[in-house]
């Protein structure tokens, strides 16, 4: 017979075939215990802030540096615009690239993280390179504090020894690259900034950046990034002629704009309580899950 046919008699399936005075079974949910749970990691760690990256391309004097000697490699800011006061300014990984004339060796200089306050409260500059790791930075950190009225802030530096056979004179490019960020208070959008960076050659030099006494802000014939406690020991070299250059001259400028907020870093301690609640959160879930199943 052609067409559909239902006996009368005939009694009303569910969607599975069951009897419909059974309940029907719905699709299992497997995700809102979990999803919980990842929400609350994302809570708990931070969203994920967008690195504003930029980098300077310069070059080293013809002045061969002999092996033994140190690359004092520090840099600074020269205007930071668009911001609320107070604001911090956080520099991140940090790496100076460049090759030795002589072989073409690669050599790559990691630079601590820098962390610069800029405040019309701070009534004397200082720098400190701060060895704890902190919620803001995990890894040691050059920290300045600046009045407003101060010049060229420091941002970072390190010591670098030169090793054998030496690095021949007018290396190129030097590049010196990292990611900026700025503090939770300041705007989304519209927080721009300019950095620049030198290099200068010391015969003798420490390698505990604790020990050199940075000038934090220039001042008093003193360009910032100035290791005080070892002037008399620069020579000429990199971007410097020695004499009174203890910093080098300074490199062309760089620029930072819409510069995003840095993430929160959660202390150990967070990340212990977290990662329990995570757990508690995940084995609620499988419990739950497991309810359904055997209730349907």
């Amino acid at each position: 017979m052609n067409g559909h046919f239902r006996s009368p008699n005939a009694v009303p399936r569910g969607p599975s075939g069951d009897d419909p005075a059974a309940p029907i079974r719905r699709p299992r949910r497997w995700g809102g215990g979990l999803a919980l749970a990842v929400a609350a990691g994302v809570l708990a760690f931070g969203t994920d802030a967008r690195a504003t990256s930029s980098s300077i391309s310069s070059s080293f004097n013809g002045t061969p540096i002999a092996a033994g000697d140190w690359i004092w490699f520090n840099s600074h800011l020269t205007s930071v615009s668009g911001v609320v006061d107070p604001v911090t300014v956080y520099f991140k990984d940090q790496t100076v690239t460049f090759r030795n004339p002589t072989n073409s060796a690669l050599t790559v200089v990691s630079i601590p993280d820098a962390m610069v306050t800029i405040s019309s409260s701070v009534s004397t500059a200082s720098t400190t390179f701060n060895t704890s790791a902190t919620s803001r930075s995990p890894t040691s950190v050059w920290e300045t504090s600046a009045p407003i009225t101060g010049k060229d802030p420091f941002l970072a530096g390190v010591g670098f020894k030169v090793p054998a056979p030496g690095l021949g004179g007018g290396a190129t490019p030097v590049i010196w690259s990292g990611d900026f960020f700025v503090g939770s208070n300041q705007p989304h959008l519209g927080v721009a900034l300019q950095w620049e960076w030198s290099a200068a050659v010391y015969r003798t030099f420490p390698d505990d950046n604790h020990a050199l006494g940075v000038t934090p802000v220039d001042g008093s014939g003193l360009q910032s990034g100035t290791p005080t406690h070892f002037e008399n020991f620069v020579t000429e070299g990199a971007r410097g002629g020695g004499g009174t250059n203890y910093t080098g001259t300074a490199s062309g400028t760089g620029g930072a704009s819409d510069v995003g907020q840095l993430p929160l870093v959660p202390e150990p301690s967070s990340i212990a309580l977290t990662l329990s609640g995570l757990l508690s959160l995940g084995v609620t879930a499988l419990r739950s899950i497991r309810h359904r199943s055997a209730g349907g």
